[in-house]
């Protein structure tokens, strides 16, 4: 797959299918996300799988109580312009996707955790998106979620990391065979998103859509 496609095209991917995750291609997206790079090559981050069907119902559970936390206090407003019919199309598409997963999470056929020591994310991230992009590259779909660090004493309970473990959970991403398609994820226009030398400033020039694929090249072209 093009560099370019895997970027444009991998986006959140939120309803799974079940069916389970070769392992030869679970192997080959974990061996790509550990090559991402890593503050003074120290490769300070792990990845641990979890396929166990209890141990999945159990972060279920607390992902749901999470999802309905945020409903009544960060996205109170979203989730009340939803019920009352008021919200834009694209909201209601989130908000039932997002809804979607935290009812199903359990059915992933996997969920990696990310982990890493304190303060020091910029290693974990790095591989984490390297593992979203190796992901989609075998058709699998992917989101990254930090909601369950509400809960990481149990989460990391769940987990089994001892006590006193210099790691902590940094990030979780569900993996699976997405239901949906793929495609390029619409976004605000790219000059509205940057700003030059200082906030607030313009940059001076404009793209209103994705520049891939090439929105100038002949429908004809190939």
């Amino acid at each position: 797959m093009d560099v370019r496609e895997a970027l444009y095209t991998t986006r959140a991917m939120r309803r799974l299918a079940p069916d389970p995750i070769p392992d030869d291609v679970l192997l080959r997206i974990l061996d790509a996300a550990i090559r991402a790079p890593s503050a003074g090559n120290q490769h300070r981050f792990r990845f641990l799988v979890v396929k166990d069907p209890a141990t999945k119902q159990a972060f279920q559970a607390l992902y749901r109580e999470v999802f309905d936390e945020l409903n009544e206090t960060r996205y109170a407003a979203m989730a009340e312009a939803v019920r009352t019919g008021t919200a834009t199309p694209d909201q209601v598409r989130v908000s039932n996707s997002a809804a979607h997963l935290a009812d199903h999470l359990h059915d992933a056929p996997v969920l990696l955790f990310a982990l890493g020591r304190p303060g020091e994310e910029s290693s974990v991230f790095p591989a984490v998106w390297s593992a979203c992009l190796a992901a989609r590259a075998e058709g699998i779909g992917s989101t990254v979620t930090t909601m369950l660090k509400s809960r990481r004493v149990e989460s990391e309970a769940l987990l089994g990391l001892p006590e006193g473990c210099e790691y902590q959970m940094t990030a979780m991403l569900p993996l699976g065979r997405p239901t949906g398609r793929w495609g390029v994820a619409e976004r605000r226009p790219l000059q509205e998103m940057v700003y030059l030398e200082r906030w607030g400033r313009p940059p001076g020039w404009t793209v209103d859509e994705a520049l891939w694929p090439d929105p100038h090249a002949s429908k004809g072209a190939r």
